[in-house]
């Protein structure tokens, strides 16, 4: 078993021994609706699943930029490798070509 799982084992565990300890029942009300008898480890668990949803909501819009950039990232880097593939000059991964009589870098050994 994986710690993942022996993590998500205990998790459960202490889950249910509080979902024993916290039966006991509450009366909601919202506006003029309202619901009785209701158990604590409900109203609990449906705040955990709203916030969880109402989170990743708000995170949409971003996790759809950043796959949108991420796919115009890799056609950029297909179409420069096509482009290396054509020219015999180096081109490093900003596009700037290096000249075909480029030897090296900063540190480069040949002085």
């Amino acid at each position: 078993m994986t710690w993942k799982t022996i993590a998500f084992l205990i998790l459960l565990i202490l889950l249910t021994i509080f979902t024993y300890q916290n039966y006991d029942t509450i009366d909601i009300k919202f506006l003029k609706w309202g619901i009785t008898d209701v158990p604590i480890i409900a109203v609990l668990i449906s705040g955990l699943v709203f916030g969880f949803l109402l989170a990743s909501i708000l995170q949409l819009p971003r996790i759809i930029k950043l796959r949108r950039d991420l796919k115009r990232v890799i056609k950029e880097l297909e179409a420069s490798e096509k482009i290396i593939a054509t020219n015999d000059e180096v081109v490093d991964s900003e596009g700037i070509s290096m000249g075909s009589d480029y030897e090296g870098g900063f540190f480069n050994e040949k002085q």
